[in-house]
């Protein structure tokens, strides 16, 4: 009985690991999304904040910068809109090359002008791992389960004593 309750804890860790996998793909789809089809404009960074991210911080590092961006839509609006995949060297005042959709311009990205890399959530290998890790858990789990009942339901003298 305790061994089949790990297994179903374990299962449970899966199935969240995997949903914030998921989620965390589909807000990348997102992003390459704006990126590939959207329009290009020059942001100007108005602000720069930190606040406190335990899951994604670096060793020795308990703070994620967040960088408040803002531009001109193409009718005159002024846009203002959260990044934080704006490289780390950015201050205020310094213009930046965003991307955005017409009709969702709030929804802005920071798009680099010389072609570097995009930012890549650094949570994303420590969710597989994890995920991978509970897999194997879990399998263990049951598979110890299934032995301690095939030796209950063994007839005596079957296993040997130690």
């Amino acid at each position: 009985m305790f061994l089949t309750a790990v297994g179903l804890v374990v299962l449970l860790g899966c199935w969240l690991t995997g949903y914030a996998y998921v989620a965390l793909l589909r807000e990348r789809g997102k992003r390459q999304h704006v990126l590939r089809t959207g329009e290009r404009a020059t942001a100007r960074c108005v602000r720069v904040y930190s606040r406190p991210n335990w899951a994604i911080a670096k060793p020795g590092q308990k703070i994620r910068q967040r960088f408040v961006l803002e531009f001109a839509s193409p009718d005159g609006d002024r846009v203002s809109f959260e990044d934080d995949a704006t490289p780390a060297a950015t201050r205020v005042g310094d213009e930046l090359t965003v991307a955005y959709l017409p009709e969702q311009p709030e929804h802005a990205v920071f798009a680099s002008a010389d072609g570097q890399k995009d930012h890549v959530e650094p949570l994303y290998p420590g969710l597989v791992f994890f995920l991978g890790f509970l897999v194997v858990m879990a399998v263990i789990a049951f598979a110890g389960v299934a032995v301690l009942q095939a030796y209950a339901a063994a007839p005596p003298g079957l296993w040997i004593e130690p």
